[in-house]
């Protein structure tokens, strides 16, 4: 979360990383298909059905349901504490023109005789 001192070059950096992992997504999708010679053929997602038995194909599709559950619900966690900071920092910020207003206030009237 502070890898860079400055937010926007953390934000830019994640940016260029995402897009690279976009660009990255089909060529690890298909590569199955282009180098069949590396890799052993589809066999959960295809076309014909998959071929992995049910045995094994249950507690995969259950376990990678559960795993996405986790990584919403963290995700939303995660979310809600970053929301929680920027508005506890923005309430600060809020507040330091406040207290420079009563502080100038309360030195103007030190310094100001006493009019009747």
């Amino acid at each position: 979360m502070n890898g860079f001192d400055e937010p926007g070059r953390g934000a830019k950096a994640g940016s260029v990383l995402a897009l690279v992992g976009v660009v990255n997504l089909p060529i690890i999708k298909f590569s199955v298909d282009w180098w069949n010679t590396l890799h052993q053929p589809a066999s959960v997602i295809r076309l014909g059905g998959p071929t992995i038995d049910i045995s094994m194909l249950v507690p995969l599709l259950v376990m990678a349901a559960a795993f996405s559950l986790l990584f919403l619900t963290l995700l939303m966690l995660c979310m809600g504490t970053i929301l929680n900071d920027r508005k506890a920092m923005a309430l600060r910020l809020n507040a330091a023109p406040a207290r420079a207003r009563v502080a100038t206030a309360e030195r103007v009237a030190a310094v100001q005789p006493v009019i009747r």
